[in-house]
């Protein structure tokens, strides 16, 4: 575990903790490097496989305790972001890499992306999403828009066994160090799609509602952070590709103070919403992809206002809606609650496995 000096609650949740608050426009400028050392950025060498030495708190890991995996706990000690390499036992997991790679790549020559698509506020790379979505002025949930030409595409490449596998390894990580965060998401999306029929998941094996593929050649992302998205939960990002990780394509938690060399076949589960976040760019001639999954905060808020817009809501039932408005700030400052603790981690795993799971300090779970 790297325990970092930041408290959860000071990261940049929104009033409710369905978005984050939407930070300043900064100027799209690459982290380099050079840039990370003269900011006094840590950078912690991982290669996917095991973790050398943590130069948070400036130990070396006994060779017999060494893993593939990792977290970062906050002041308290909540978990709020994990690296993971291969799953348990995943001898091929270079191959399954790989061969995700080369689909994501040939998905690339077939789609055909509009200028908002390649040149964005994350970086200057070709990206389309999947999934559902609600917010930005909709009046109802409903799945993230695709020309007829790329939904092909897009179809076959969420049929692909590699990029299923590496969805399912995502889901059951978030399951497996965010129990509290897992139970939230799944008892409001089984609502969610029971209500709409319509909405579809777009892997039979991940919760998560929506995912992007980033498809390169060169996915190296802008300071930012993805504040539509649930706060209060983990974004899952794999790196695909061929790059020297150790010169290039960090990952950046800067109000962390952390990089994080993350080479391709590697998972990063990170609080996007409200954790600035950037890469360091690779070198000339490499390739990076990247595939996220994550949930949009405005589907919880959905289901939580009785499948309904704030507006009419309003409209609808003014004393239920003044009800929520009153315990929004409550809201705000319990969200963090739903970070594990790490050294509360086994139990929370143990209650979430129930039928009936209830965590008495989360009442709205």
């Amino acid at each position: 575990m790297l325990k970092s000096n930041i408290k959860a609650e000071s990261l940049h949740i929104a009033r409710g903790a369905y978005v984050g608050r939407r930070q300043d426009r900064v100027e799209p400028r690459y982290w380099t490097l050079e840039r990370l050392q003269a900011a006094g950025i840590n950078i912690q060498k991982w290669d996917g496989r095991c973790v050398v030495l943590s130069l948070l708190l400036q130990i070396q890991v006994p060779q017999n305790q060494r893993s593939s995996r990792f977290v970062i706990a906050d002041k308290h000690g909540r978990i709020i972001a994990l690296f993971a390499g291969p799953p348990d036992g995943a001898k091929d997991w270079d191959q399954v890499t790989e061969r995700a790679t080369v689909a994501m790549e040939n998905a690339r020559k077939q789609c055909m992306f509009k200028h908002e698509q390649e040149v964005h506020s994350r970086g200057l790379y070709p990206t389309v999403g999947v999934g559902s979505l609600f917010g930005g002025g909709s009046l109802r949930p409903g799945a993230i828009a695709n020309s007829k030409h790329n939904a092909k595409a897009l179809a076959v490449l969420c049929r692909n066994p590699d990029i299923l596998r590496i969805a399912g390894f995502g889901s059951s990580m978030l399951a497996s160090y965010a129990p509290r965060v897992h139970l939230k998401m799944k008892r409001r999306l089984l609502l969610l799609y029971n209500r709409h029929p319509s909405l579809r998941l777009n892997f039979p094996n991940s919760i998560y509602p929506a995912a992007h593929f980033n498809f390169g050649p060169n996915s190296v992302c802008f300071e930012h952070t993805d504040f539509a998205n649930d706060p209060i939960n983990w974004c899952h990002v794999t790196a695909l590709g061929r790059f020297d990780s150790t010169k290039g394509g960090h990952i950046i938690l800067l109000d962390l103070r952390i990089a994080v060399e993350f080479p391709a076949g590697g998972s990063a589960f990170i609080p996007s919403t409200i954790a600035r976040h950037a890469n360091v760019p690779i070198q000339e001639g490499e390739v990076r992809l990247s595939f996220t999954q994550f949930c949009p905060g405005g589907l919880l808020r959905w289901v939580d206002a009785g499948f309904q817009t704030l507006k009419s809501w309003e409209q609808s039932d003014p004393a239920a809606k003044a009800r929520f408005n009153e315990q929004l700030d409550d809201r705000t400052r319990a969200s963090v609650l739903y970070f594990s603790r790490w050294d509360e981690l086994l139990d929370d795993l143990q209650e979430a496995s129930k039928p009936e799971a209830a965590f008495p300090e989360l009442p709205d779970l």
